[in-house]
Formats: structure tokens, sequence, C-alpha cells
């Protein structure tokens, strides 16, 4: 099952990667606060229609005493990772572009692995940590060395400065957010009422737009916010669709399936990949150039999750 895990995150990291590139056409045209109301508005009703298909008849059993713990947690996570580490990441996207910014995202493992060994008691042997630690250092190389920085175009958004260290605040975000997901599975479980990943989903969902509406209103800033989505173009709307389709969607019900068969760490190392994803994503559809530095970084970062996601085959053959 560990195997059946690692490729769904994996299916997660490619639906991340497709999503960034919408999404981010969407922030540069409409602002990061208006695309982040449409994005949990549209995320959480596609989420709910889904997770109603799915199990219709289970579903209205989480708004019961049984699934207290699972909207404690699921909706700390929403909070932190929906709510903060994505509002923090589309920042850093409009400022950095998808293919630069998404190596921020190798700092999550780390938050992952010290929260979940916190909370969940995880651990990983030394196979696995050598390959977070090579994925990381892969990615960061390939993504945001000199030469990759000097080619960041100034969209206006900000320096790079500021969008590093976005991405350093939405990573961690993330990083947590997915152990607080994990946490409350493990609770369900343990308290006999399992929680499907899809509900899980929409649980996020839920308290993180509740949350951002709440916010916005006592700022007075959510009725600006919907006429500027209102007044934008059609070919804005789309991009912010097909990126709420890949990514709160997509990518995020599958990172919650793939978190029940694997350590939360071990899954967020894997959705690392992402930059990997989106350089292929930005050669192919956008023409963007790869460069050997670049093309060593994806093979080194590949061989790293490589590492990770057969840590123990590979730890057993050094033992004695």
């Amino acid at each position: 099952m560990a195997i059946t895990g690692s490729f769904i995150a994996c299916f997660a990291a490619l639906c991340w990667a497709i999503s960034a590139f919408p999404f981010t056409k969407a922030a540069r045209a409409m602002s990061v606060s208006s695309m982040n109301l449409f994005r949990l508005m549209a995320g959480t009703f596609l989420v709910l229609i889904t997770a109603l298909v799915a199990n219709p008849v289970g579903f209205t059993g989480v708004f019961s005493a049984a699934y207290v713990d699972a909207w404690t947690w699921m909706g700390l996570s929403g909070i932190t990772a929906i709510g903060i580490g994505d509002y923090f990441s589309y920042r850093m996207y409009t400022i950095l572009s998808p293919r630069n910014g998404t190596a921020l995202g190798t700092f999550s493992p780390a938050a992952a692995w010290l929260i979940g060994n916190l909370l969940l008691d995880e651990t990983i042997n030394l196979v696995g940590l050598a390959g977070m630690a090579i994925t990381i250092v892969g990615v960061l190389t390939m993504s945001l060395g000199r030469t990759e920085r000097s080619r960041i175009p100034d969209h206006g958004h900000g320096n790079i400065s500021s969008g590093i260290l976005f991405g350093i605040i939405g990573a961690i975000c993330n990083g947590a957010g997915i152990v607080f997901s994990k946490k409350a599975f493990l609770l369900q479980e343990a308290a006999g009422a399992n929680l499907p990943p899809l509900t899980g989903s929409f649980m996020r969902f839920f308290v993180a737009t509740v949350i951002v509406l709440l916010l916005m209103l006592i700022r007075n800033k959510l009725v600006s916010n919907w006429k500027n989505i209102l007044k934008q173009p059609r070919p804005v709307i789309q991009n912010a669709v097909a990126g709420t389709v890949f990514g709160p969607l997509l990518a995020v019900s599958c990172a919650l399936i793939s978190i029940q068969y694997i350590p939360a760490a071990v899954a967020q190392t894997i959705f690392t990949l992402v930059p990997v994803a989106a350089i292929l994503i930005a050669h192919f559809f956008y023409k963007e150039k790869i460069t050997p530095f670049t093309l060593a970084g994806v093979v080194t970062s590949i061989a790293g999750v490589g590492m990770l996601i057969w840590r123990n085959d590979i730890f057993s053959l050094f033992k004695w």
C-alpha cells in the first residue's frame, strides 16, 4: 500500500503543478485576494458535490458529534494550509512564477517531518532522510540558483526577496496542514468513525472559506473583492476555474488519500516534485528553455524521491 500511496502523491504533485499556471495568470489579473476568494468558494462547491456523489448516504453523518475531532483538525488544517499557506504561495507565484516558485515547497517536508514527529510519532530511517535532503537540494538548485533568479522577470508584484519569504511561509503552513489532516484521519479511525478523504477535503475547504469570508467582512474587503471577480473577463475566470479543478479538487483530494498510506513527511517530500513537473510544463507548453543545470537538478530530485519511496528496501540491503 505504501507504493500505491506514493504514486497517488505523485499524481497530486502533477495536478498542483498544472494548477499553478492558470492560478498565477488569474492572480496577476484580478489580485491574489480576489483569486483566493474565488478559489476557496469554487473549491468548496466542487469538493462538496464530489463528496456527495462518492458517498451520498454517509456524508451527512460527518455533522454528528462523532466527527468533532475531524472538524477540529481538518478545520485547523484548512486554516493553516488552504487559508494562510496557499495565500502566501500564490503571492509568491505572482512574483517568482510557477516554474521557480514551486521550488520553495521543498521546505514543506521538513515542517511535516518535525510536526509529524510531535503529533503522530512518525519516524523515517536514515535512507529516507537522505532522500529527502537530496530532493530538497536538487529542487532548490535547479529552480532558484543564481542563473534562474536572473531570468525572473519583474511583473510588478514585489521583489524576489519578498517572493522567497512568502514561499517559505506558504511551504511551512502547507507542511503543517498535511500533518493536521493525518491527525484527523487517525483520530477518526481510532474512534471507529472513519473519515473518507473527499469528506475530509470538504471540511478543510469549508472551514478555510468561512474564516477567510469573515476576515474579509471584518476588513470591509468582501464586497470589493467580489465585485472585482464579477468584472473579470471570461479568460481570467476560465483560468481560475481550471486552477480550482486541478488544485483544490484533484490535487488536495489525492494528497489526503495518499497520507492514509504513507507518512505525512514522505508524502510532502513527493509533493516537492511539483517544480519538476512545472519545469516540464513550462518547457513544452510555454517554450521555456531547460538548461543542463536544470536537467541535472531534475534527475537529482527524482533520485531523491526514489530513495524516499523505497527507503525500507534500500535500508534492508545494508543491514547485517
